[in-house]
């Protein structure tokens, strides 16, 4: 028995049934062959195919819609389990289930719904975002992409960057302004179809994450029908509020997992290494280091889990708890990498010890769904009473 099954305040048999199914598949057909896929530069296709038929790509998405219909926590779960074995398959979960599915589920039309949240959720279509410009990503508000009515579509031009799983993603979920003199209430939301005429993707050249295929879109008057508008117009940002909300509970889930990879493989080489004629594990300091990193990955696996049962009770907007969450998770993930690394020594920096890569994927999910300064800003306005949720 693993240590954190030991500490799940009572998952349901449903619940658990999830984090065995996750996390048998994890181990057994992603974690032997993440190395050499890195190695590589192969993107795990195939893999993709097989979530969908799991279920884990429409995970909370209800079954009348091709998903799993399962609640948010087993959502979490799901997204926890992959993470440990591998970030660019938990990322395909996370950006495709939060980010575009539930934008759809709850604000799309019956007919887009039909169209693309049922492909989608059984793993036929692969979806991402494109919402950061590369004059802000965090503040999504100040973007310059412009869409025009023209007849029976809107004319899109501008430039999304960062765009995970670029080259393989059938449908993004963007951004665009109708009337920047609105300001936040000219901004819509569109499913843009990949590939469309005038839309230009082209990967960036990444230190890290080579695997995930991110990318920069040009869109040079890209045509994309009426009917594609998601939501009303004007209503963008709240539905980015929505998706941002279950995103930020995805990635943090996603830390711990990592943060968790980061644990087992430092006790597993303290055990193995000996220095000074006795194990590393053995030595105080080194177990000081292994104490802290277990109390912060709790910690950080209990928020989760009260975030998405909170998810599940339906309570209302928990912008700052998700804040909470995503900060801490994010952040433990990152020292958990570190700490990692001085327990292995120069053997950190090997690849087939992982753990150097582990702290660089780390360190871009304190970035990623809004950077540290921005949580931070978020729980100190809602401590002050600035904001209410």
């Amino acid at each position: 028995m693993r240590p954190e099954d030991l500490r799940d305040f009572e998952l349901t048999d449903s619940q658990k049934m999830v984090r065995v199914m996750a996390r048998d598949f994890a181990r057994k057909e992603i974690t032997p062959y993440v190395q050499q896929w890195e190695k590589d530069g192969q993107y795990p296709r195939d893999i993709v195919t097989r979530m969908g038929k799991l279920g884990f790509l429409g995970a909370f998405i209800p079954e009348e819609f091709g998903g799993a219909g399962l609640d948010y926590l087993s959502y979490g779960l799901i997204c926890e389990e992959i993470a440990y074995a591998d970030w660019v398959c938990a990322s395909i979960i996370s950006v495709q289930n939060s980010l575009v599915e539930n934008g759809i589920l709850h604000f799309g039309t019956d007919e887009q719904k039909k169209k693309y949240l049922v492909p989608l959720a059984k793993g036929e279509l692969q979806a991402s975002s494109a919402l950061s410009e590369p004059g802000g990503g965090t503040d999504l508000a100040s973007l310059q992409t412009t869409a025009r009515l023209d007849g029976d579509h809107y004319v899109l031009n501008g430039q999304k960057t960062f765009c995970s799983h670029a080259s393989h993603t059938n449908i993004y979920f963007t951004l665009a302004s109708v009337d920047k003199s609105l300001g936040r209430r000219g901004i819509c939301a569109f499913l843009l179809e990949n590939p469309s005429p005038g839309m230009e993707v082209t990967p960036l050249n990444m230190t890290t994450m080579k695997r995930g295929n991110i990318a920069q879109i040009f869109l040079d008057d890209v045509r994309v029908p009426k009917e594609n508008l998601l939501g009303e117009v004007g209503r963008g940002m709240t539905i980015v509020g929505a998706d941002l909300a279950v995103g930020r509970f995805s990635v943090a889930a996603r830390c711990v997992g990592q943060a968790q990879a980061c644990l087992d493989a430092a006790v597993n080489y303290a055990n193995q290494r000996e220095i000074f004629g006795k194990k590393e594990s053995e030595f105080q300091m080194v177990k000081q280091i292994i104490a802290d990193m277990v109390v912060s990955i709790d910690t950080a696996r209990l928020l989760v889990y009260r975030l998405g049962r909170l998810m599940d009770a339906n309570v209302g907007r928990l912008t700052s708890i998700a804040s909470v969450t995503k900060l801490y998770a994010s952040e433990v993930a990152t020292k958990a990498a570190l700490d990692a690394i001085q327990l292995h020594g120069g053997y950190g920096f090997v690849e087939d010890y992982h753990v150097g890569r582990y702290l660089l994927e780390a360190k871009t999910l304190e970035i990623g769904e809004g950077n540290s300064q921005l949580h931070r800003d978020i729980i100190a306005d809602w401590a002050f009473g600035v904001r209410e949720y």
